[in-house]
């Protein structure tokens, strides 16, 4: 039916009831099935943490390492140092010993934190590092990391690290015939060494 409106003529429509009704299911699923167009989702992953610290005394030297995996499992590492170190040594040493732990497990993105302000400030690099064996420590350190997405590495109070601190000293001090019930790990040379080296450029090409 027709009418006339405004001088215009105008079509009036009318559709029966269930007509209309079956239109409306239609827009309905229309509007929410599935479309052939691909949905990303967007999963955050948290990162690994690790603490680190390193211990040296006239005992020997030895360090701690506590990694925290992205479902908060909670793991613990302690290495003896088979070799004289300095306490800024064992704090390489032990920043090296918890890349490499994480590095095994699989870890993308990695947060380091540590108790040293002179290896953390040159890693930052906001320290230059003077020393022959602590540019060779920060050279591998740096080249360790480049095997992560990401990794950040963070100074925080002794205090913070009490518990890191405990597993390096009794790794510095512990007696070979003195059974533990945390194991304890040997690092029979320091990891600037020829031979360590040669491993960490043959893991690198890995990755």
């Amino acid at each position: 039916m027709a009418r006339k409106h405004g001088g215009r003529e105008e079509e009036e429509r009318y559709k029966p009831r269930n007509s209309v009704k079956g239109q409306v299911l239609a827009d309905f699923i229309a509007e929410f099935s599935p479309r052939a167009t691909s949905i990303t989702c967007v999963v955050e992953v948290r990162p690994w943490r690790v603490f680190v610290d390193g211990a040296s005394n006239v005992a020997g030297a030895g360090v701690g390492i506590v990694v925290i995996t992205p479902e908060d499992l909670k793991l613990e590492h302690s290495f003896r140092l088979g070799f004289r170190a300095s306490n800024n040594e064992a704090e390489y040493e032990a920043l090296l010993a918890g890349l490499r732990v994480v590095m095994d497990l699989g870890a993308r993105k990695v947060e380091v934190y540590s108790d040293s302000f002179l290896v953390v400030s040159q890693v930052q690099g906001n320290f230059e590092a003077n020393d022959p064996r602590m540019i060779e420590y920060l050279r591998l350190a740096k080249q360790m990391m480049g095997n992560f997405e990401t990794v950040k590495i963070e100074r925080i109070a002794r205090r913070q690290n009490r518990h890191t601190d405990s597993l390096a000293t009794l790794a510095s001090s512990i007696v070979d015939e003195v059974p533990r019930l945390i194991r304890v790990k040997l690092v029979p040379e320091p990891s600037i060494a020829a031979k360590a080296l040669i491993l960490q450029v043959t893991e690198a090409k890995r990755y």
